[in-house]
C-alpha cells in the first residue's frame, strides 16, 4: 500500500506544552507518594518508617498487602503486617507499586475513544509481560518494569482527553494501514504519546530511567541508556494491542524488527509466556484496578 502524505500539523506549536502545564497543575501524585519519595531521598531512613507511612493509609496499606501475597512476588506463607511487606518487597518495590497505584488513581481523566478500563488492562498487560520475559533474559531490576510498563501509555490519556479529533485521526491513518501511530501523533501534535508521557513523568520528578524508556518506547532504536528495556517494554506493546485491544494489525506492524534484535528475542518465546502473562494480568487487575 503506498504512503499517504503527511499529516499536517493541526495546532500551535505550543499547545501541548500549555496541555502539560495545566495537567501538572490540576492532577499531582498524592501527599503518601511524596513521603515516600523523601524517605527514599533521606540516607536516615530505615524500613520501619515506610512501613508508617504506609500503614497511614488504610487503601493502600490493603493494596500493598494484596500483592504482597500475590503468585506475582511467590513470598513464601502468608505475609499479613506492613512491617513484612514492605521487608520482602524492598524499598524500590514499595515505590513502584505506590507510583502505580497512584498514577492509577490520579490519571482517570475522562475520553470517549477508549473505556478508561481497557485501557488500564493494556498497560497492566504491558507491565507484566515486560516483567516476565525480562526475569527470563535475566536483565537486571526486571520488577521496575512492571510500573514502567504500566504507565508508558499515559501519554495517551492525555492525548485522549485533550485532543481527541486529533487522537481519532491518528487511528484511522493507522487503520488504513498508512503509519505507524506515534509517527501520525508527531505530524498532528508535533510530539507522540511517549514524549508526551515522559514529559508527564519529568514533571512529576519520577526516576529518570523511567521517562527515558517511556520516551522511545515507540522508537526503541532510538534508546542508548535503557536499550534492551525499551525493546523488551515495545514487544510487549505490540503484544498487548493484539491480546487487549484486538487489533487487526499483523505482529510486524506493530513491532519493528530492531527491538527482536536488540534482545535477541524471538516471537516463538514471547508467544510461550502469553498464556502466564494472562493468568497473572488477571490476578493483578483484581488486586490493582478494582
Amino acid at each position: 500500500m503506498p504512503l499517504s502524505s503527511p499529516l499536517k500539523l493541526a495546532l500551535p506549536l505550543n499547545s501541548v506544552d500549555q496541555t502539560l502545564s495545566e495537567i501538572n497543575g490540576l492532577i499531582s501524585l498524592p501527599e503518601i507518594y511524596q513521603k515516600i519519595r523523601q524517605l527514599m531521598d533521606d540516607p536516615k531512613s530505615e524500613i520501619d518508617h515506610f512501613a508508617v507511612v504506609v500503614s497511614s493509609d488504610p487503601n493502600l496499606t490493603a493494596t500493598v498487602l494484596r500483592v504482597a501475597n500475590s503468585a506475582f512476588f511467590g513470598f513464601p506463607g502468608k505475609i499479613d503486617s506492613i512491617n513484612r511487606a514492605v521487608n520482602l518487597l524492598g524499598v524500590g518495590q514499595l515505590h513502584d507499586m505506590v507510583l502505580g497505584t497512584s498514577a492509577i488513581a490520579s490519571l482517570d481523566l475522562p475520553n470517549d475513544i477508549m473505556p478508561l478500563k481497557t485501557f488500564w488492562r493494556l498497560s497492566l498487560f504491558s507491565g507484566v509481560l515486560t516483567r516476565l520475559l525480562a526475569s527470563q533474559l535475566k536483565i537486571p531490576r526486571s520488577e521496575r518494569l512492571f510500573v514502567i510498563g504500566l504507565l508508558h501509555e499515559i501519554g495517551h490519556l492525555v492525548i485522549y482527553a485533550k485532543y481527541p479529533e486529533q487522537a481519532l485521526q491518528a487511528i484511522d491513518h493507522v487503520l488504513a494501514g498508512k503509519q505507524m501511530l506515534h509517527v501520525a501523533e508527531h505530524q498532528l501534535l508535533g510530539q507522540h504519546y511517549g514524549e508526551i508521557g515522559a514529559r508527564l513523568m519529568d514533571q512529576w520528578h519520577l526516576p529518570a530511567n523511567f521517562q527515558e524508556i517511556v520516551h522511545f518506547q515507540p522508537t526503541p532504536s532510538q534508546a542508548q541508556s535503557y536499550s534492551m528495556e525499551t525493546a523488551l517494554l515495545h514487544i510487549a506493546h505490540g503484544y498487548a494491542q493484539q491480546v487487549i485491544c484486538k487489533s487487526d494489525q499483523a505482529l510486524d506492524q506493530l513491532i519493528v524488527p530492531d527491538a527482536w534484535k536488540v534482545l535477541d528475542l524471538t516471537p516463538d518465546q514471547v508467544e510461550s509466556t502469553l498464556d502466564n502473562a494472562q493468568t497473572v494480568c488477571s490476578d493483578m487487575e483484581k488486586l490493582m484496578l478494582n
